[in-house]
């Protein structure tokens, strides 16, 4: 087989990164958080206001209606819930990575 003539460089300089432009990682990040807390406010003003529409409603009946009326209008409240935890998840998870990889090229 036949050799090839790649010179690979021994040590990359200092200031140039291959792998990722931090700016764009943070303002990514940022933006998770940002969304996260927005669709946390949505679904809680939603659910906030289903439950007052179901009460107005006469939902306080203990027929199967009412009591599967709360229950869709407070599951807007969890999906919205965990699509928070989501993307805070991954908001943190950048800044994590972030970290360990600049903590792993000091080294």
């Amino acid at each position: 087989m036949e050799e090839s003539n790649l010179e690979i460089p021994e040590e990359e300089s200092e200031g140039e990164d291959l792998y990722h432009d931090e700016a764009k990682l943070m303002r990514v990040a940022g933006w998770a958080n940002a969304v996260s807390w927005i669709i946390l406010a949505l679904a809680a003003i939603f659910s906030l206001s289903g439950v007052v529409l179901q009460l107005q409603q006469g939902a306080l009946r203990l027929g199967i209606s009412g009591i599967l009326g709360m229950i869709s209008t407070l599951f807007i409240l969890l999906v919205g819930g965990f699509f928070f935890v989501l993307l805070q998840a991954i908001g943190e998870g950048i800044y994590l990575f972030m970290d360990i990889e600049e903590h792993l090229r000091k080294k």
